[in-house]
């Protein structure tokens, strides 16, 4: 009963060991930020502030793929996850900020140049679909 008690006691203690490790808290690091960036995959669409229309945000693996801004499909859409938000530009200079705002929910920011030539901004709140 001892060597069992001792070899319990010992194994524990690998245990803690090893979960304490920078290559463990990395890999833990790693799966989190995976965790985030997933959570934010799939497309995200409601109503704009500025003309009541549709934008729509779409994101595959942490990557933006596609958006529609108040209506109006942005060309050559770029954009990626960091954490808790996502950033967004397009070639003709529109850039926007989305920032989670509770499990399925978000808030989309963007402003540039609207149709009209001035300077232009608009939000709307998200949900994924």
């Amino acid at each position: 009963m001892h060597k069992f008690i001792t070899t319990l006691v010992l194994s524990v203690a690998s245990l803690a060991l090893v979960s304490t490790t920078p290559a463990f808290a990395q890999a833990k690091a790693t799966q989190a930020k995976t965790a985030k960036a997933n959570a934010w995959d799939g497309t995200w669409s409601g109503t704009s502030s500025g003309g009541g229309r549709k934008t729509t945000v779409k994101i595959s693996n942490g990557k933006v793929t596609f958006w529609t801004n108040n209506g109006f499909p942005r060309p050559k859409v770029t954009g990626s996850v960091s954490g808790n938000s996502v950033k967004l530009d397009d070639n003709n200079g529109w850039k926007g900020t989305m920032t989670m705002q509770g499990e399925g929910k978000a808030k989309i920011s963007a402003s540039g140049i609207g149709n009209n030539g001035k300077p232009a901004q608009n939000s709307a709140l998200l949900r994924k679909h």
